[in-house]
């Protein structure tokens, strides 16, 4: 449906654009529930091969830190159908379900901004026209047009102007994207806004106003995702923009992620010093996706698609080809299938590579950073008394499927370092209290590792913690001085009659390219039950032979297409019979070594 036109005192500035018929698509009007299990990324459309536009600095230097594959550079522009359509075909490689353009609706960005965007509807056309299934279309509103379309000063948007022009950008995009393309949930088109920092005023009345124009304008109104910092209004969900450089996130049912970050290009030219978060080879990344796959949430949003200035792209790239396609696509699938509502024990084992399994660290920021040590045998964690505030926290975020919002029952167990003789505690997110108090448990300075289980009979875990998570552990270091050590936790739906088993420790190695080392693993269950051990993950070089009888070898025979930079997180899984089954983790970083070869110089 064509909106109306809102009639204001504001100077309105015509521009020549192309031309654009919107036709209709052959895919039938569908829409998505907030249970569906969805992907979006942001798509950065801004850039003009032919121009330089994003390519090259005013001062001629490289403006992008990672670049498309030279395969790609004769069309990478939004002027250019075919440039969309492929980035589209890549995105149903990577398994993605919603492209979320970045839009700037301001007047100084409309020679692209518009274009591009209708370029990028005809490609979707185009492919539904073969009988393909490209992602649906979302809209990322990029707030800097706000900012730029009031000359640089931060917009009032609770004046009747202000949010006029809030609500033109948002009903412009969809004017532009017909209505069959759009991204939906429960049939309201799909809103993600980014910061509020550089709005000068706003409130309710703000989104008050926009849901009631949509609704007359379109029949509907927009399902909106805000950055947490809008803070005093309510929208439909919110989310943490930075998740690229600062790691996962979640908050209620959206996730954040990102592959990595370097702003090398970028800040060289503004004269900065650069930001860069390591890929690790693809090991954060796939560490975020570990996060996200026990953190409850239905929609996933990945930061980013294609933003090469500062190197957040998963997209194919000269600098890493269609590697982050795989990953994705890899991590996705895996992602839809992992369902924690029908499972009797989630389960986390701490340490230096968390293994979530339906319970996860929520953060590791003061009042609940957390270190990481070894203490008999064991990976231990333990709040950092070190930060400003003081860490006497560790925050866990319990899977929204397994447990949210709802009065429960449930069996916590908690491993912990049994040295001193000060108490620590759990405080939980229960029914009349986001902060319930347990019981205290003492240590007895034994020097040894033990489990506490509490028996919670009102859990609740609807989130209302800090960052909306579930519960945490207290060490009580602000009234006793005395620092606590813990291991694995357990959460059950019944009382646990069966413990689990406990592998040792593995010591880091090196092995060099065509060479084969073993390496023993062995595992012991307190209550005798068989062990069956496994990795976690396929490794081309890495075999695990299960002997039957709790031990094992891990056998490591690299070859030259497994050198890489990074070294190689294996994780180790041991499996108890018991009924409900439990489980012990362990990891080792296997780096693989290379010896160069130089010819003999010959003299002639």
């Amino acid at each position: 449906m064509k909106r109306k036109l809102l009639c204001f005192s504001i100077m309105i500035v015509a521009f020549a654009l192309p031309s654009f018929t919107v036709m209709p698509s052959q895919s039938a009007l569908s829409t998505w529930t907030p249970d569906d299990k969805l992907v979006a990324a942001y798509y950065f459309y801004w850039y003009n091969i032919y121009t330089g536009e994003h390519f090259i600095t005013p001062t001629g230097s490289d403006y992008i830190t990672n670049h498309p594959p030279d395969s790609y550079l004769a069309n990478y522009s939004y002027t250019e159908v075919s440039w969309h359509r492929r980035e589209l075909l890549d995105m149903m490689t990577a398994q993605i379900d919603i492209v979320l353009p970045v839009y700037f609706g301001n007047e100084d960005n409309f020679f692209w901004s518009k274009p591009g965007l209708q370029n990028l509807v005809l490609a979707t056309q185009s492919l539904i026209g073969e009988g393909r299934t490209p992602p649906k279309i979302g809209m990322f509103f990029d707030t800097n047009a706000l900012l730029q379309q009031n000359n640089n000063i931060p917009p009032d948007l609770t004046t009747l102007s202000g949010k006029a022009n809030f609500y033109n950008m948002i009903a412009d995009f969809f004017d532009l994207v017909s209505e069959d393309l759009w991204a939906t949930i429960n049939g309201r088109p799909i809103v993600f806004l980014y910061a509020s920092t550089i709005i000068g005023a706003y409130n309710q009345s703000t989104f008050d106003y926009i849901n009631q124009h949509f609704q007359s304008d379109f029949g509907t109104t927009p399902y909106i995702i805000r950055t947490a910092d809008w803070q005093g209004v309510t929208t439909d969900e919110a989310y943490i923009w930075g998740s690229a450089l600062y790691g996962p996130t979640r908050i209620g049912s959206v996730g954040t992620l990102g592959p990595g970050f370097d702003s090398t290009a970028l800040s060289n030219y503004l004269g900065e010093p650069p930001s860069i978060r390591d890929r690790q080879c693809g090991e954060y990344y796939n560490s975020g996706w570990e996060e996200i796959m026990s953190a409850g949430v239905n929609l996933v949003a990945i930061e980013t698609w294609n933003e090469l200035h500062e190197a957040t792209e998963i997209a194919a790239s000269r600098e890493y080809s269609t590697t982050y396609l795989t990953l994705t696509a890899e991590n996705i699938l895996l992602w839809k299938a992992t369902d924690f509502g029908s499972v009797e024990v989630i389960w986390l084992d701490f340490g230096a590579y968390p293994y979530p399994q339906g319970l996860r660290p929520a953060f590791n920021l003061p009042d609940g950073a957390w270190l990481v040590t070894m203490l008999a045998g064991r990976e231990a964690v333990y709040p950092d008394a070190s930060t400003t505030p003081t860490s006497n926290y560790i925050y866990l975020d319990v899977n929204n499927a397994f447990a949210h919002a709802t009065p429960s029952e449930v069996w916590v167990t908690v491993e912990y370092f049994d040295g001193g003789t000060d108490q620590w505690a759990l405080n939980y997110d229960g029914v009349s209290d986001p902060y319930t108090w347990t019981e205290f448990v003492t240590l007895q300075n034994t020097g040894q590792w033990k489990r506490h289980t509490f028996h919670l009979t009102d859990a609740y875990f609807g989130g209302r913690q800090a960052v909306g998570v579930d519960l945490r552990l207290s060490d009580t270091y602000w009234a006793d001085g005395q620092t606590n050590y813990f291991g694995r936790i357990w959460i059950s739906k019944s009382a646990p009659d069966n413990q689990a088993p406990d592998l040792a420790d593995l010591d880091d190695v090196e092995v060099w390219v065509g060479h084969e080392i073993e390496i023993a693993v062995s595992a012991t269950d307190p209550d005798g039950d068989s062990i069956s051990l496994t990795l976690d993950r396929d490794i081309d070089f890495a075999t695990l032979t299960d002997n039957g009888d709790g031990t094992g070898i891990l056998r490591l025979a690299p070859t030259w297409s497994d050198t890489r930079r990074c070294p190689y997180p294996i994780r180790i899984i041991a499996t108890d019979a018991g009924s409900p089954a439990r489980a012990d983790s362990i990891s080792l970083q296997v780096r693989i070594l290379t010896r160069d070869v130089f010819l003999p110089l010959v003299r002639r």
